[in-house]
């Protein structure tokens, strides 16, 4: 933990935000100063518009990246292709101030194919975490003066995931997954010191690597109940930092050190998928990710255990039906995320509601998913920061045949 940050981390309640857009960082939330940044909410295909909920959903007609069992579900000869865009515009409030930002950024990458007749594998690209935010106005004393100096923050950045996917299936009712994922990614932030009418700049770039693995299975009680589960166990990131301090009248001072590690916790998720004949579905995941266990402590000692509670429900008028509008899917979700900070005892817990469409593109599955969301985030009390956050995101996810010989010459 360098001097800047356990700065940062103290001060944070008595920080002025300032309010602009900021159209180069991938996230626009102050809180994304603690750790390795704000959680990626995003995922592929119509998910997104459930809440986030998903764990029991097969990969028969699209690919859903919560569970790798679900793999085991996809169909022969058929290949997977989906790729996302978010957007956000967030309204912050702290105190009397008031204010608002905009961002938008690329939310997935992913493919899947089959390996056998009940097997597939898949590859995933997304940020699994974002940084973006701006401190002014920060004022600190000087030790042993009676004088101040004032500092501006800036940083963005981010940690990157790629996984590999694997999953199997059994008896066609029990599903079987593995995932191992690869973590990479930097966050950069540069501090802007005024200390006495000199001018002292940090800029400090941290890289982070490391390893994960998981695993998932999913469950058919019956052609309308489907049962999920997923888990990820505990992995460490590798943290290196490049610092460069510039000053008036002075050469730039160049340090690169290794910084702790940072612990990614156990993850624990389980799911439910009940049809309603052909025309619904409803979905349902708990997740519980134990932060209080990685024993990491900074200035606030912020981490604790953190549980999601994700709800969601699709309508499809009449699935292959002859006219266009029968086979749009419309969706409606919840979402309510306890978080995982506690900053002077106060938890920093969200929620959101979702709604969305599938839209058909081809008649091999294709579909353009569109979601709307709205969100809270944070609190008004303690001065902390309170959002309010509207998001939209668009998914290709598009839906290939391989081998198929045409039909006409």
């Amino acid at each position: 933990m360098t001097k800047t940050k356990v700065l940062l981390y103290g001060l944070f309640l008595l920080t002025v935000v300032r309010l602009s857009a900021q159209s180069n960082a991938l996230s626009d939330s102050p809180y994304s100063v603690f750790g390795i940044g704000i959680p990626n909410a995003f995922s592929t295909g119509k998910t997104n518009a459930l809440g986030g909920a998903g764990i029991a959903l097969k990969s028969d007609n699209s690919l859903n990246a919560l569970n790798p069992a679900s793999l085991g579900a996809m169909p022969v000869k058929h290949f997977f292709f989906d790729i996302g865009y978010t957007s956000q515009y967030t309204s912050l409030s702290q105190g009397s101030r008031n204010g608002t930002q905009s961002i938008s950024s690329f939310s997935n990458l992913a493919m899947a194919f089959p390996v056998t007749k009940e097997s597939a594998v898949s590859l995933i690209l997304a940020p699994y975490s974002k940084v973006g935010y701006n401190l002014s106005g920060v004022t600190t004393s000087i030790e042993g003066s009676t004088s101040f100096y004032t500092s501006d923050v800036e940083a963005n950045g981010g940690v990157n995931s790629l996984d590999l996917n694997y999953g199997y299936s059994f008896w066609d009712k029990l599903r079987l997954g593995v995932t191992g994922t690869y973590y990479f990614g930097k966050t950069e932030q540069t501090t802007y010191n005024d200390i006495l009418g000199y001018s002292l700049d940090i800029q400090e770039e941290s890289r982070y690597t490391g390893y994960r693995l998981g695993a998932g299975l999913q469950f058919d009680l019956n052609q309308n109940i489907s049962l999920g589960s997923t888990l990820k166990l505990p992995a460490t990131l590798e943290t290196n930092q490049k610092s460069i301090i510039s000053q008036d009248y002075d050469d730039d001072i160049t340090d690169e050190t290794s910084l702790d590690n940072f612990d990614l916790p156990l993850e624990i998720g389980f799911g439910l998928e009940f049809k309603f004949g052909k025309n619904y579905a409803f979905y349902t995941d708990y997740i519980r990710k134990s932060w209080s266990n990685t024993q990491q402590a900074d200035a606030l000692d912020y981490y604790k255990d953190q549980e999601e509670f994700k709800a969601g429900i699709t309508f499809t008028p009449h699935p292959g039906g002859l006219y266009y509008w029968q086979n749009i899917e419309y969706r409606a979700g919840i979402n309510y995320d306890t978080g995982y900070l506690t900053i002077e005892g106060t938890d920093i817990d969200q929620y959101s509601l979702s709604l969305g469409l599938g839209l058909p593109v081809s008649r091999s599955g294709s579909k353009l998913n569109l979601m709307y969301s709205y969100g809270q985030n944070g609190t008004r009390s303690n001065n902390l920061v309170f959002e309010k956050i509207h998001s939209l995101s668009i998914n290709f996810s598009l839906d290939g045949i391989w081998f198929v010989k045409s039909k006409y010459n």
